[in-house]
């Protein structure tokens, strides 16, 4: 009768513990953190010896993936990035010193995404030329796979 017991408890307690948790509907953005960042602080010792970036715990998502040098936006979550639904996305819209008109990327995050809360969304290669540059405003959506709505964060001057 014990093991009868203990066998039911233990099913209870596993089957509990591995419920899924409900979809997130909203994310709130903490903050973001802009700052030039050059191509040897993404370098890791792994990749000199296998000649492959190795992004660690990190969700890096740039505008040309094959400069790593440039202005990025570390987004800080209250969530998970892993817990994010499928097909979620990131529109991001800047006034730069390039141009006067506003420009937009969407950032897709990539399938196999790490438990962190934190986003590095890059302007590379020649969306962002110069070190001394910074925008003067910002604006970032993130977004689910129909489009709704589950995070918006943008800079003071972007009101304006």
């Amino acid at each position: 009768m014990r093991i009868l017991f203990l066998a039911l408890l233990s099913l209870l307690c596993i089957s509990c513990a591995s419920t899924k948790k409900p979809a997130i509907t909203s994310v709130n953005i903490l903050d973001i953190n802009p700052r030039y960042i050059e191509t040897v602080k993404f370098k890791r010792i792994t990749e000199y010896l296998t000649g492959k970036e190795n992004r660690g715990n990190r969700v890096i998502i740039r505008t040309d993936k094959t400069d790593r040098t440039g202005y990025y936006f570390v987004l800080m979550l209250d969530e998970k990035v892993r817990d994010l639904p499928a097909g979620t996305y990131i529109e991001g819209e800047f006034y730069t010193p390039k141009t006067l008109d506003k420009q937009a990327y969407t950032f897709e995050l990539p399938s196999k995404l790490p438990k962190t809360k934190e986003i590095f969304i890059g302007l590379t290669g020649q969306d962002w030329t110069k070190r001394s540059d910074i925008p003067s405003a910002w604006k970032f959506t993130i977004k689910n796979s129909n489009g709704e709505v589950l995070a918006m964060e943008k800079s003071y001057l972007w009101s304006f």
